[in-house]
């Protein structure tokens, strides 16, 4: 059953076009130490060193036998085998575990060649890396138990909200405040990772924790008893979300890049979709009109 998602369908609706005017992700002119282009590292290597989200279903998480799967995973996996074919040699994949702290600095000290989670574009992080064609589009919601008395982002005023460390979380709340929406402003506590901040509201820890949607779903879906909890959405972002790479790598982001544009054109990002975001995935989430938007304007022409 698709869990019911009005408020974001509203927002996306309102934003569909600031969305579709930002789907390039141009890189970003600055000055630092990678003079190597990743696809020539990793034809040296014979490695495509690749950071996995091992604990943020449906984007990436490790099975039960130590597969890592996700979204995110499966549009990676099909970069790995565009690189190995434009290289005409076999590419060893090896995955690194990252999380919302150590996703950058592992790409920029060259631990991993590109990241693939739930990473949103930031201005602020487009001056450290770049980012390939975005694959997603979300919003910033709310989990919170269901008969909690929090009903609106207002109601969120001085409670205890849990938000992934290295994550957006406390810039949306301190706008939020600025804004006069959450008065008094709320406390927001970070956590290592998504499961953590899901025990600390299970425990009472915690008054709600925020992040992006679709990971939230997760949560609720997966719980032991899904109609314990409630998803609610801010209403205050929409982030587009892409797989950061290392600056100065434009042969690499073109691989990249018309790799998951070939993706979304063939039709594979929406088997991958449905896969993972369907009535029957991790995650069910409807599908929204800015979330077409992107995926259409993402199918480049082949002429």
């Amino acid at each position: 059953m698709i869990l019911p998602v009005a408020p974001r369908r509203r927002l996306f609706a309102l934003s569909a076009g600031f969305a579709a005017g930002t789907m390039a992700a141009p890189a970003v002119a600055r000055a630092d130490d990678c003079t190597e282009d990743t696809l020539d590292r990793i034809k040296r290597t014979k490695k495509f060193n690749l950071g996995v989200r091992d604990a943020t279903p449906p984007y990436g998480w490790k099975g039960a036998d130590g597969t890592y799967l996700g979204f995110a995973t499966d549009i990676a996996r099909a970069i790995h085998a565009a690189v190995g074919k434009e290289l005409g040699t076999t590419i060893e994949l090896t995955m690194t575990p990252v999380t919302g702290q150590t996703r950058l600095p592992l790409l920029q000290n060259g631990t991993i060649d590109m990241e693939a989670g739930a990473t949103v574009i930031t201005r602020s992080r487009a001056k450290i890396v770049d980012f390939a064609v975005p694959v997603f589009l979300t919003s910033t919601e709310i989990l919170v138990p269901a008969d909690s008395p929090i009903k609106t982002v207002k109601d969120l005023a001085g409670k205890r909200v849990g938000v992934p460390q290295g994550g957006g979380g406390e810039n949306i709340f301190a706008g939020l405040t600025q804004n006069g929406r959450v008065r008094p402003a709320a406390r927001v506590i970070g956590f290592p990772d998504h499961p953590q901040g899901f025990r600390a509201l299970q425990t009472g820890s915690i008054d709600a924790y925020c992040t992006d949607g679709p990971i939230l779903y997760s949560m609720k879906v997966k719980a032991s008893d899904p109609s314990q909890w409630r998803v609610f959405d801010l209403e205050a972002d929409v982030e587009l979300q892409a797989f950061p790479i290392r600056p100065e790598s434009s042969r690499f982001k073109s691989v990249a890049d018309l790799t998951i544009v070939e993706m979304f054109a063939s039709g594979e990002w929406e088997k991958i979709y449905d896969k993972y975001f369907g009535p029957h995935g991790v995650a069910p989430f409807e599908r929204t009109a800015a979330l077409d938007t992107m995926a259409r304007m993402n199918a480049w022409a082949d002429h």
